[in-house]
């Protein structure tokens, strides 16, 4: 109920206090499922500066405009492409739907109900994409590794498929669909090919650095027409930061549309958000520019390190085991003898925050920076108590 007389803000501040206490704390380590972060310092002091800046009025705000641009070249220098078009978004959702209607309007000319084929590991704003664009979602199988099978996605190509989505990154399991492969389909039926790199855009690059392995999954990839990527997941942007790149102008022009009562450079838009924070986009500048490519390789390293820690310790559980050799940050872990279910009902009540996955059933670990060797020997020691104790039913 909105109050007839407004309280003083000693009174909101302590209400508000009060509410937040139910909320997690990244700093606390609990939340182990999450792929999002504490947001790098620098990033928080440009956004909370930049706060009042709207990106939905590039030709009020025209130096956040030039930032907006740098940052999808710097996106762009990550993901393979010297000349990107593109834009920022809220996050991968968004992006997925820009990506969706791209394909969409770009094969207007079929007779039936467009298709859109993908592994059945894709994200679930994929679906969310499909629902709201009326387009019929095809989901496709996967190998054993849980990665997108790509005789099982030709095989459903029809004339009235409008486009392939992969994933480099997945949400399960952080694995990579082989889009290599899936990139010479597309071009072979000459649809377009999107990859959802929300996770791993800011992690794949990086892991080429540091040895640990190599993966063509971007637009270094001929037949890959576009490639979304979330700053506020491993990029360590404040909420709400994501990309979508195109490799041609033309798919670009297919989300774009006029604003008649705006001037200038506001006068077209190709978001689903009109008003939207242009303080997101700066912090992510800022926060790019002051890592560099050596910072975030760092955080990419220790990332790993510590998912290490965490397979040490799965190993000395022998009730416990991963439902893969991760891929890189994320892990799925399988329980062999106590449910899952049951498992993560106990971590709750331990105040861990806990997620799991369905394909396969795991409870999903994600090893953000805030997920730290001291979090993870702590969260180890409540699972290994949890998983090995029996229910009495």
């Amino acid at each position: 109920m909105l109050n007839e007389q407004g309280l003083s803000e000693e009174q909101v501040f302590s209400r508000l206090n009060e509410l937040l206490k139910n909320d997690a704390t990244y700093r606390s380590g609990h939340p182990v499922a999450s792929m999002s972060t504490i947001p790098h310092s620098i990033g928080s002091k440009v956004f909370f500066k930049t706060i009042e800046k709207n990106a939905g009025r590039l030709h009020t705000f025209k130096g956040s405009a030039q930032v907006e641009r740098e940052v999808i070249e710097m996106i762009g220098d990550l993901l393979s492409l010297d000349e990107p078009y593109g834009t920022t978004t809220s996050g991968g959702t968004e992006s997925n739907i820009l990506a969706m209607l791209a394909a969409r309007e770009s094969k207007r000319k079929i007779k039936g109900t467009p298709e859109i084929i993908a592994p059945k590991t894709v994200h679930s704003s994929v679906d969310k994409a499909a629902w709201l664009l009326g387009i019929k979602l095809v989901k496709t199988g996967v190998d054993k590794e849980f990665r997108g099978n790509p005789t099982s996605l030709e095989k459903k190509i029809t004339s009235n498929t409008i486009g392939i989505f992969t994933t480099a990154g997945t949400t399960y399991l952080g694995q990579i669909d082989p889009i290599e492969k899936i990139g010479e389909i597309a071009e072979d039926y000459n649809l377009p090919l999107h990859v959802d790199a929300a996770f791993g855009g800011y992690v794949i690059p990086f892991l080429k650095d540091l040895g640990i392995a190599f993966h063509k999954f971007a637009f270094e990839v001929d037949g890959v027409t576009s490639v979304s990527s979330d700053p506020h997941k491993m990029g360590l942007a404040p909420i709400p930061a994501g990309s979508l790149l195109f490799r041609e102008k033309t798919f670009m022009k297919k989300i774009t549309k006029d604003i008649p009562y705006l001037q200038g450079a506001s006068s077209t838009q190709s978001t689903i958000l009109g008003t939207r924070p242009a303080g997101a986009i700066l912090a992510t500048w800022a926060v790019m520019k002051h890592l560099g490519k050596e910072g975030y390789r760092d955080i990419v390293l220790e990332c790993m390190e510590n998912t290490r820690v965490a397979l040490d310790r799965l190993e000395l559980n022998p009730l416990l085991k991963p439902a893969i050799p991760p891929v890189m940050n994320i892990i799925g872990i399988e329980s062999t003898e106590v449910t899952i279910d049951y498992i993560v009902e106990k971590m709750e009540q331990k105040g861990w925050r806990m997620a799991t996955s369905p394909k396969p059933h795991t409870i999903r670990l994600v090893i953000m920076p805030h997920v730290n060797a001291g979090a993870l020997n702590a969260f180890f020691n409540d699972l290994d108590q949890v998983s090995t104790t029996i229910p009495a039913d």
